[in-house]
């Protein structure tokens, strides 16, 4: 190499690249001399030639292609150009939105076997004559359209029966007490209930605490209307004093939006009253799941196609985030897509929400049947 040999530099430069499972992981580079080594690295190892690892060097170009990326390849890659005046380096991450495989099994395509298995359900001849599961959580989070999605899955066609609020409101659209039960298409009314009520708002707004408990334990009566400073008390006409097991909640649903959960912490006035609920429910013994809304707005892949819902790690994230918020195991929180846009139903849409719907059904058979 003779004198005039210039000290190594990048012309252009490798930047983070985020792929998908499957896809070609490519970086290119130019260097303003051909007349050097160069060197590539993941995480401080040395890469070479080889399996799904091609490195290519022509004139000033220079490339690295790993090919159909894995969950393995996400890390720090380093280019480094050497030669007698000198070297520089520069790195870029790769990462992927997608683990390898799903980490939750899921009957993808056969959301029909399991609407059957929900239609067939029979409560004991001992037991209520429903199950009961009570909706709450924030307001837009999709209370209202979680039971207007599973009534358009047992109907056969996207129905609006509990009016719903936008996502974007911040005052709840629910004001009385009202109880929804499903009717299948084919089998008539089904054996589930779902008590919609006022959403969380503010500290000093939103459907008050004290009501929601007296919702758990069978006193509030149909179309009490809601009062934010003041919960119904044992005088009022609304009061049932003598509440059974039908009147009871056998199951808590808190609903969440996978689009704001990032927003909440554990101090959040919200997620306070939340877990207050939570902590009566438990003491009375009641089972208790999250159904985790607006899935398809905080994942790309997912509103691309929903059978990325249990590979995305997004998802995941935001599920993890929940539990640790809101205290609730991950194996008890259930992702789902609402029907809110939608003119017509989707085998992938009835999947995420029959199966979140069957496990919420297990766990208050399991509360009634002791």
């Amino acid at each position: 190499m003779g004198s005039s040999l210039p000290k190594p530099e990048f012309q252009s430069h490798i930047c983070d690249k985020k792929v998908k499972r499957e896809e070609d992981i490519v970086f290119r580079c130019e260097a303003n001399t051909d007349q050097l080594e160069v060197i590539w690295e993941k995480n401080g190892q040395r890469l070479y030639d080889g399996d799904r690892v091609s490195i290519s060097k022509s004139g000033k170009d220079l490339s690295l292609t790993i090919s159909k990326a894995k969950e393995e390849d996400e890390g720090k890659y380093t280019i480094t150009l050497r030669n007698d005046k000198g070297t520089a380096s520069e790195s870029a991450s790769v990462s992927l939105p997608q683990f390898d495989r799903d980490w939750r099994t899921i009957n993808w395509g056969k959301s029909v076997s399991v609407k059957k298995s929900l239609q067939e359900y029979k409560l004991s001849g001992q037991g209520p004559k429903h199950l009961r599961f009570l909706l709450h959580g924030p307001v837009g989070a999709g209370k209202s359209s979680i039971i207007n999605s599973i009534n358009s899955i047992f109907q056969d066609q996207v129905k609006v029966g509990a009016l719903a609020a936008a996502t974007s409101s911040d005052l709840s659209f629910t004001k009385v007490y009202k109880t929804w039960q499903i009717k299948d298409k084919q089998m008539g009314l089904l054996p589930f209930v779902f008590s919609d009520i006022m959403g969380l708002e503010k500290l000093d707004g939103g459907i008050h605490t004290d009501d929601i408990i007296s919702i758990l334990e069978g006193h509030i009566q149909e179309n009490y209307k809601f009062n934010s400073t003041s919960p119904l008390s044992k005088e009022d006409t609304s009061y049932n004093s003598s509440p059974t097991l039908d009147d009871k909640v056998h199951c808590l649903v808190s609903v969440l939006s996978a689009n704001t959960i990032h927003l909440r912490e554990e101090n959040d006035d919200l997620m306070k009253k939340m877990r207050d609920v939570r902590e009566h429910a438990s003491g009375l013994g009641i089972p208790q799941v999250v159904f985790m809304t607006h899935v398809d707005l905080v994942c790309p892949l997912v509103k691309d196609n929903l059978n990325n819902t249990y590979s995305s790690k997004s998802i995941k994230n935001k599920m993890e985030v929940c539990s640790n918020t809101l205290g609730v195991p991950m194996n008890c929180i259930f992702p789902v897509k609402n029907y809110h846009e939608e003119i017509h139903l989707n085998d992938n849409v009835n999947c995420l929400i029959l199966n979140a719907l069957k496990q919420a059904v297990a766990f208050a058979d399991d509360y009634v049947s002791n």
